[in-house]
């Protein structure tokens, strides 16, 4: 009697836990929770989970043995699950978890204590490359207290975060080394870099980060290429009717919001699994690297339609950054004179900012390969079509607005075209300088900086020579 009673009642337990797990199954797909459900909806998945739970549901209805069998070889399913994305997450995190998260001041910024790897293409060498974003939000190491030595902070967009190269090769390493070894003494060089920003987050970046950082000298670099367009498509600022700067309203795109965060929320191994196929089915472009001057002038032109005149405030676009090409082919455009004025406005509020920190600063202005490279890895421009092209235009009117405020700079322009330029920058669609570009900046920049008795003790201002030397 005693043995059906404890038959009867394991029994009871099996069908409950059977229950409770095809319960759970079921609530977890109506809850829409990204790790497994994906973008919000009831998807494929979750109608399969769906179906396991009720599945589960029924199977109290066999004979005890089948369901128990039923329910160790769910329970030792879901273990293995767990145990594959914890191992996942350690093994293939780096590699398929992004580095970013949604802000509400800058659209988006770095997630800290971050460590990621990417690899490059077989064509740029195969190499893996790993880097480290630290507890305050900087690509590198953590950071000293400030005050503790020389402190240099470089801001900037991919080039300098250069998430493709090792951190000894990139530019901000580079420069740290040159600037140590010159003046003989220690300097932290902060790489303060974010891929896919554009001057108006930087100046935000600045605002946030300078009382705190209190550096001996800030650096900001402006990729010619494509930061004009960076302020289109981050709608942070606009041009009011006397051509001063305000703050715009701008609201990140639903569904954009939606995939940062799903992104950091859902499993591992999806991710991993479509990262993969994708690479797999993705052929490869044998024009990646020549520019449709068409397309850029289309869309440079919609961007203008959409922001300008139509006055849309909804960021659609937070990291495909186009070649500015209306400021290269077409200057006297209304998309380029309004770029070109937009950038400049913000320009003259990053030398405001570093006034009110009462810290030295100086530009970096590097250009673009098909502007500044000779040969047709990236395209040739018709100059027929175009005869306001000049391959200076982008860089041109970076200079003249860093002479207007008395602004030191360095443009790499001239001597990009002096150490021929197609050696410095990768290839294959790919328009980042290289580990030689980074170099030959860094050097230029620390000839520069030297030339001008800097870094300096806080509080010494920095001011431009009458003419300021571009470096050749």
């Amino acid at each position: 009697m005693s043995n059906n009673s404890t038959s009867k009642s394991g029994t009871q337990i099996v069908r409950a836990l059977l229950l409770l797990v095809g319960a759970m199954m079921v609530a977890y797909a109506i809850s829409d929770h990204p790790f497994y459900g994906g973008e919000p909806g009831f998807g494929r998945l979750q109608v399969l989970v769906t179906v396991v739970g009720v599945g589960l549901a029924i199977c109290v209805l066999l004979p005890a043995q089948i369901s128990g069998r039923i329910l160790l070889l769910t329970v030792t399913g879901l273990v293995m699950l767990a145990v594959a994305e914890i191992a996942g997450e350690i093994v293939l995190g780096p590699r398929y978890r992004p580095i970013y998260q949604f802000d509400d001041r800058l659209i988006f910024k770095f997630i800290p204590s971050r460590r990621s790897v990417m690899t490059r293409n077989p064509r740029k060498g195969g190499e893996t490359v790993a880097h480290r974003i630290n507890s305050a939000g900087f690509r590198g190491d953590e950071l000293l207290l400030a005050g503790e030595m020389t402190r240099v902070v470089v801001y900037g967009d991919s080039f300098i975060h250069a998430f493709y190269s090792p951190q000894e090769e990139t530019f901000v390493a580079q420069l740290g080394r040159l600037l140590a070894d010159r003046i003989d003494k220690q300097v932290e060089v902060v790489n303060a870099g974010v891929s896919s920003y554009g001057p108006d987050q930087i100046v935000l970046k600045m605002e946030d980060e300078l009382p705190k950082l209190r550096p001996e000298l800030v650096i900001v670099a402006i990729f010619a290429g494509n930061d004009y367009g960076d302020l289109m498509r981050n709608k942070i600022f606009r041009l009011a009717a006397d051509g001063a700067l305000v703050a715009n309203r701008w609201k990140l795109d639903r569904n954009v919001r939606v995939l940062l965060e799903l992104n950091r929320q859902e499993s591992i191994t999806l991710r991993a699994l479509r990262n993969t196929l994708g690479a797999l089915r993705a052929p490869p472009d044998p024009q990646a690297g020549a520019a449709n001057m068409d397309f850029l002038l289309e869309e440079a032109a919609r961007e203008y339609q959409n922001f300008v005149v139509e006055r849309d405030d909804i960021v659609t676009n937070t990291h495909v950054d186009h070649y500015s090409a209306d400021v290269s082919l077409t200057p006297r455009s209304a998309s380029a004179r309004y770029k070109v004025a937009l950038m400049q406005a913000v320009m003259r509020r990053i030398g405001e900012v570093a006034e009110r920190n009462d810290v030295p600063f100086a530009f970096l202005f590097i250009p673009h390969p098909l502007d500044v490279a000779d040969g047709d890895a990236w395209g040739r421009v018709d100059r027929k079509r175009f005869p306001d092209y000049n391959g200076r235009n982008q860089i041109a009117f970076l200079e003249e607005m860093a002479r207007v405020l008395g602004a030191p700079y360095v443009s790499l322009y001239d001597v990009f075209r002096a150490n021929n330029a197609n050696s410095l920058y990768f290839r294959d669609g790919d328009d980042h300088w290289n580990a030689a570009g980074q170099r030959l900046a860094a050097e230029v920049m620390a000839d520069y900086l030297l030339a001008h008795g800097l870094p300096h003790a806080r509080g010494t201002a920095m001011r431009a020579p009458a003419h300021p030397k571009v470096m050749r």
